[in-house]
């Protein structure tokens, strides 16, 4: 039930339904905790990332640690992607099974196509995978 009557307020209010909606199916990563988990990843370092909120997004620019200070990933990834992304450089030649492994206390729900997912979708330009199917693994792509 709506609160008020107000349509500005009535489109946040139903805005904060969905969300809380969508998170009970599962169809949110980790609610509500983005913003300080990464703050928290990024306090060790001297760039900061950018938050910027438009009508229709919500854009965070992420200081690029991997490669030098700076450059930036401009590209929308989710939380997953981020730890996916720190694993793998902590873990060069780290395979999807092992990925799982590290992952499952990030998210409980972590399986092999949710990494080959997110990899493929979102991580192309950054990660790529070598060696044979059985014995390869995941590394940070060389900088060009």
């Amino acid at each position: 039930m709506l609160k008020t009557q107000n349509p500005i307020a009535v489109e946040q209010e139903m805005k904060e339904l969905t969300s809380k909606y969508q998170n009970k199916l599962g169809l949110i990563e980790n609610y509500g905790t983005g913003i300080p988990r990464t703050l928290e990843a990024y306090k060790e370092y001297p760039d900061e990332p950018i938050f910027e909120a438009t009508e229709n997004f919500f854009i965070v620019t992420l200081p690029n640690v991997i490669r030098s200070k700076n450059d930036r990933i401009n590209d929308r990834i989710s939380d997953l992607g981020l730890e996916i992304l720190k694993t793998v450089s902590a873990n060069p030649g780290i395979n999807a099974a092992e990925l799982v492994i590290k992952l499952s206390a990030f998210d409980s729900a972590i399986n092999k196509d949710k990494i080959y997912n997110t990899i493929k979708r979102q991580l192309k330009n950054y990660i790529e995978r070598r060696g044979a199917n059985k014995t390869g693994g995941y590394y940070l792509k060389r900088r060009q």
